[in-house]
């Protein structure tokens, strides 16, 4: 897929598929990417953005933590990273305390080459990557549910209208203005429980993340 991207397509992907290999291939392309990664991945804080977002980094998995801690302190100091190391991304993490099932309350973790909120706030990404998996939903019932007995739909590209897609609510995180002192912990701050240049060490039993 990745030889057909080019610039000004987004590319969007599900949880599961982030890896540092793909990322670069697929951000070389010139296409804009919007990859869902497990809340886990280490994301260190880099700046705050106006819309609840912000700056992070992405590296190579087999740095040993200096290198990785000399490459975040070059990317909060505005200095050129080396691509093959790593490269800087935005992220856009939320909640939607109301899902049905066993995803109410899970964080959401968004990563995107689109650095800029004024070329795509943080509610469109999160409504993007929502109508993803609203298709996706969409298309599976078509070819599981729909079908007639003994029938298999093959359509990859349905001419019917996509119906109505009712997008939940996004509540976006509100980031608190302290920075975690450095990239000591794969948990992210949550407002007013990281004094400034100090690490982060979360509660027993608190989710990770920031609250809405």
């Amino acid at each position: 897929m990745f030889g057909r991207l080019e610039p000004g397509w987004l590319l969007v992907a599900d949880r599961g598929f982030y890896n540092w290999p793909d990322w670069r291939a697929a951000a070389a392309t010139g296409a804009a990417l919007l990859w869902r990664v497990k809340a886990d991945l280490r994301l260190p804080v880099l700046d705050l953005l106006p819309d609840g977002s912000y700056l992070s980094l992405v590296a190579r998995p087999a740095l040993h933590d200096k290198a990785r801690n000399k490459l975040i302190a070059a990317a909060r100091a505005g200095e050129h990273l080396d691509l093959t190391q790593a490269t800087r991304v935005r992220v856009i993490e939320y909640e939607i305390p109301d899902r049905d099932g066993d995803g109410d309350g899970e964080l959401i973790a968004l990563i995107t080459t689109i650095t800029d909120p004024a070329l795509a706030s943080a509610a469109e990404l999160a409504r993007a990557y929502c109508e993803r998996w609203e298709e996706e939903t969409g298309n599976d019932q078509l070819k599981t549910c729909l079908r007639g007995p003994g029938s298999v739909l093959r359509s990859k590209s349905p001419d019917g209208p996509p119906g109505d897609l009712r997008l939940p609510a996004h509540p976006l995180r509100h980031l608190g203005a302290d920075l975690p002192g450095g990239d000591r912990s794969r948990h992210r701050p949550r407002p007013g429980q990281v004094p400034a240049h100090r690490p982060h060490h979360p509660p027993p039993g608190r989710r990770p993340g920031l609250s809405p």
